[in-house]
């Protein structure tokens, strides 16, 4: 009953950033985009002095290296149909929305995805695969999954932990996650063709900072032995766009 309620309610999005730039990785990469940062994340708290503590808790690497601001402060809250619209303005012209966080699926849901497709968005999401589309995107109203348009998951955490039904893109951060741990979960990904042939749009990305250099390298080395995988490159960072 109250997982039933909780998808049925016109809930507030707490919104930490809405801005228009481009897509930086992945398929389309170089397109105009709007991106949404949403707050909170089920693997970090987003605190300095929490990194140790929530690597050690939730078994994730990722504590130790987000560099990512998704914490409340400074967050606006929204209801479904004020995000699309507040979208809308930022985005103008541009109908490509990604959903990120964070972990976008604590927040997602058929109304919010609804709301942006009323208003001809393409709804593109980033998360860590441990949230089922399921929990987040069924519409009790419906009766139905009403789910984004593509979904690209960087998982933080071993296979079996992973909820996501399935997936587009995979994105794997290297060196800390690698292909052989997600040789179960690379099956969920949907098929997507160009030309009669299958897209790959599994990703190898290094490891921003310090070791930056051996980390491109080795992605580098798996993807010449596994040329069904590719290196990331952000290209958000070559251009210097936000």
């Amino acid at each position: 009953m109250v997982l039933e309620e909780r998808k049925l309610e016109k809930r507030a999005f707490q919104i930490k950033a809405i801005w228009k730039t481009l897509q930086g990785e992945g398929l389309f990469a170089g397109r105009p985009a709007v991106f949404i940062r949403m707050v909170g994340c089920n693997l970090w708290s987003g605190y300095e002095g929490t990194r140790e503590r929530d690597s050690q808790r939730n078994k994730a690497e990722c504590p130790k290296w987000c560099d990512t601001e998704f914490t409340k402060e400074g967050s606006q809250s929204y209801d479904a149909v004020e995000l699309a619209q507040a979208i809308l303005e930022v985005g103008k012209d541009t109908r490509f929305c990604v959903l990120t966080g964070g972990e976008p699926l604590l927040q997602v849901n058929a109304d919010l995805i609804e709301a942006l497709h009323s208003n001809g968005f393409f709804v593109a999401i980033e998360t860590n695969g441990t949230v089922s589309l399921q929990d987040s995107c069924w519409s009790s109203k419906q009766q139905k999954l009403i789910p984004p348009d593509w979904i690209v998951c960087s998982p933080k955490l071993q296979e079996s932990a992973l909820k996501l039904e399935y997936f587009d893109e995979l994105k794997l951060i290297v060196p800390n996650y690698l292909p052989e741990q997600f040789s179960q979960f690379c099956r969920r990904q949907r098929s997507n063709y160009v030309q009669g042939s299958q897209l790959p749009l599994l990703w190898l990305q290094p490891e921003d900072g310090a070791h930056v250099r051996e980390a491109t390298q080795l992605a580098v080395n798996i993807v010449l032995e596994n040329p069904l995988w590719r290196v990331s490159v952000q290209t958000h960072k070559i251009l210097e766009v936000e």
